[in-house]
């Protein structure tokens, strides 16, 4: 783990307790139950991936200016990517320290928490964010220092997740994306696509290191199990059924509208 201490000043800790598997359960309790004693301001954010998706107007504020920041989580490139799609519109994202929880053991973590407290006679305060509940927050960050723009995850994804905008690709509709489904960034050619959640690590778990060679062997097998030899062609097919697809449901929801309408006018006749 990184060396944390820091200058000292006002000391505010953001924990994301994440919604997922990826972090060991049982940590994640105690490191919760832990932070409720520490000489800090913390902020628990019951799940960033969620909350940056559909709260990000409640994260407002959460880095105050002059404190001393600890973030708790997942990966920090995760992270990083996390809140600066969040908060860069409204604030610059400050200076902080991370402390990675992923693999860590609840010894590590406690020392490193202290280490950042130091002396402190704070007193300590304890406030939650939390997301909307019912949505797993499983969809794809992009990663824009690696991102080519080439759209070959847009026209591959079959949901409409991804749209192209000004020769850039946006996560458009993240809550359109299956949950556990890691497809689009398994053969994006440039390793550009995290799924923070992603149980089996690597770069598309949002990996700090990335080694090239190896992921640059695993996109190739992907690629040609998902696309064959002829990867342009296999992505046209895809883009059309995709747009089949969204045809459908677009169907689905008029047909549904109609009837509920229908219902209504029947039950006031009556």
């Amino acid at each position: 783990m990184e060396n944390i201490s820091g200058p000292s000043g006002v000391k505010q800790i953001v924990f994301c307790k994440c919604g997922g598997e990826r972090i060991d359960a049982a940590l994640l309790r105690d490191v919760d139950e832990y932070l409720t004693g520490v000489g800090a301001k913390v902020t628990r954010l019951s799940d960033l991936c969620g909350i940056s998706a559909k709260r990000k107007d409640k994260l407002a504020g959460l880095f105050s200016e002059g404190s001393d920041f600890l973030v708790v989580g997942c990966h920090r490139r995760s992270m990083d990517i996390l809140f600066k799609q969040t908060l860069i519109q409204n604030n610059p994202l400050p200076e902080f320290r991370h402390l990675d929880l992923i693999d860590a053991s609840f010894h590590e973590v406690a020392g490193k928490i202290n280490e950042f407290c130091g002396d402190s006679k704070q007193i300590n305060q304890f406030a939650e964010i939390a997301e909307d509940p019912g949505w797993p927050s499983w969809y794809p960050l992009i990663d824009y220092s690696r991102c080519t723009s080439c759209g070959q995850c847009a026209d591959f994804c079959l949901f409409g997740v991804y749209s192209k905008e000004d020769g850039r690709v946006l996560v458009a509709n993240p809550e359109g994306c299956k949950n556990n489904c890691p497809a689009c960034a398994r053969i994006c050619p440039a390793t550009a696509l995290i799924f923070p959640k992603y149980r089996h690590g690597g770069a598309i778990g949002g990996s700090d290191e990335i080694d090239e060679q190896a992921e640059h062997r695993r996109q190739a097998q992907d690629i040609e199990d998902f696309l064959g030899n002829d990867i342009y062609e296999a992505l046209q097919r895809r883009k059309m059924k995709r747009q089949s697809i969204i045809k459908d449901e677009a169907m689905k929801k008029a047909l549904s509208e109609r009837d509920m309408a229908r219902n209504g006018s029947i039950s006031n006749q009556e």
